[in-house]
């Protein structure tokens, strides 16, 4: 890996869980070549498609005709992928941690996806649209070892 950024041609999809493999093979091509272990590799993939399902679900379900965009920038330190939508802003940092004694007691289904990414990610941002701006953009980091 060099240290010149590797951006792959951003990948424009209608909002739909039918869409949600295309996803994950698109950020597993892009991440295929980096230095991070298949765990982290598979982590990463998870994460985005939690995120990706749940903006799905929750934020796009008002607009179905929306569009999301996916961008992925890879540097020899770190893997950066951005989610773009025009939905509701909703900023998933502000979520609280489910306490995960109540949550198995209780037997909930779902619920875990934004406990997952953050796990996962190293670094979560949320920028909501603004009027210079059209679209919210969820950026998630990870940061990998690299070969020197």
């Amino acid at each position: 890996m060099t240290n010149n950024p590797y951006h792959l041609t951003p990948l424009r999809i209608v909002p739909s869980t039918e869409n949600l493999e295309r996803i994950r093979a698109y950020i597993a091509s892009a991440i295929v070549s980096t230095f991070l272990s298949e765990v982290e590799r598979n982590g990463i993939i998870l994460a985005v498609d939690e995120a990706c399902a749940n903006l799905f679900t929750h934020a796009v379900a008002m607009c179905p005709t929306s569009v999301i965009e996916l961008r992925i920038v890879v540097t020899e330190h770190v893997v950066t992928i951005e989610i773009r939508d025009q939905s509701a802003a909703f900023d998933l940092r502000d979520v609280d941690q489910p306490d995960m004694d109540d949550y198995f007691r209780e037997m909930r289904p779902g619920g875990l996806g934004i406990a997952l990414i953050r796990r996962v990610m190293d670094q979560i941002d949320y920028v909501p649209a603004s009027a210079d701006i059209p679209f919210n953009r969820l950026i998630l980091r990870k940061h990998h070892r690299s070969a020197s």
